[in-house]
């Protein structure tokens, strides 16, 4: 192991697309023991990385020679195996990084079931792409404070744009999913709205131009939600009963063009429902005031 915690000994397990882009990011700074059960992934790697990886025979053969062990593993179950594999090897002087995207239950899970080894288990999920990450421009969110995100700290942020760190162990995957899920659901959104335009014989390209303005995709995220939910600005604007009609006169259109919208109709209920808790008058920001009620939580905080 290390004999020198400027330089900890590392230890990646998985070169998928994620793992094989960590490496490349991560051999520019350090040696990096590496293990995969497809030999010819760290063949596909090696031309790219700086340092050359120290290849080793199993999980667990690298775990025992390491003070990170890094996994980045393609399904929960394989973590749990990987898992069974290290733990007869790593002890209190190690930190085991999940950095695969799982549910909370399996982070928690793996990390009760490594707990009896004294080991300290983060998640450190990357959010955005790999190129980005092979370029050592990754984006991660960690399940610790600073302070006591320790080696991982170090290690990750010789690689990254930007780690946030959010306290709470399993709040990295907890914000990964989150945001994950808002650029699926926009995604169909945008697949609706390409479809009505296509139906419709408007240009695509014009489509996206709108879009990607500063009022188009971005304004609900910095205007509504990053100003006027938080600062209860609820004045001025365009009130909720204008996007409930708005939103049911694409919804009648789709109809009459036969464009099924799913994402839409989801949000119009929304609306609807707005309008019954006497919203209408308020800009349509004031919807996001419906779930704190429901979860008696609130969302006037950064």
């Amino acid at each position: 192991m290390t004999d020198d915690a400027a330089h900890p000994a590392i230890g990646l397990i998985g070169l998928g697309n994620a793992g094989g882009a960590l490496l490349q990011a991560l051999s520019a700074h350090y040696s990096v023991r590496v293990y995969d059960r497809d030999p010819e992934r760290l063949g596909d790697v090696l031309p790219l990385c700086k340092h050359p990886p120290i290849p080793t025979a199993s999980a667990a053969d690298l775990a025992g020679q390491v003070d990170l062990v890094i996994l980045s593993l393609p399904t929960p179950e394989a973590s749990r195996s990987v898992a069974a594999e290290v733990r007869p090897v790593i002890g209190q002087g190690t930190t085991v990084v999940e950095s695969s995207t799982v549910g909370v239950d399996d982070y928690e899970a793996l990390q009760a079931f490594l707990a009896s080894t004294g080991a300290k288990v983060v998640d450190v999920p990357l959010v955005g792409g790999v190129h980005k990450l092979s370029e050592g421009q990754g984006v991660f969110l960690a399940g610790a404070t600073e302070s006591d995100a320790g080696i991982v700290g170090t290690v990750f942020g010789s690689v990254a744009a930007e780690i946030f760190f959010l306290g709470a162990p399993g709040n990295g995957m907890r914000t990964k999913l989150i945001v994950n899920s808002v650029a699926h659901v926009v995604y169909v959104t945008l697949m609706e709205a390409g479809a009505l335009a296509a139906a419709q014989d408007i240009p695509l390209a014009t489509l996206r131009r709108l879009l990607a303005r500063e009022s188009g995709l971005m304004r609900p995220l910095t205007h509504r939600f990053g100003e006027r939910l938080r600062d209860r600005d609820f004045t001025g604007g365009m009130s909720t009963a204008n996007a409930r009609k708005d939103s049911g006169l694409i919804l009648d259109t789709a109809r009459q063009l036969g464009v099924p919208l799913f994402a839409t109709s989801a949000a119009h209920t929304v609306y609807e429902l707005g309008i019954r808790e006497g919203l209408e008058a308020l800009d349509y920001a004031s919807i996001g005031t419906l779930w704190e009620k429901w979860l008696g939580i609130s969302m006037a905080q950064d």
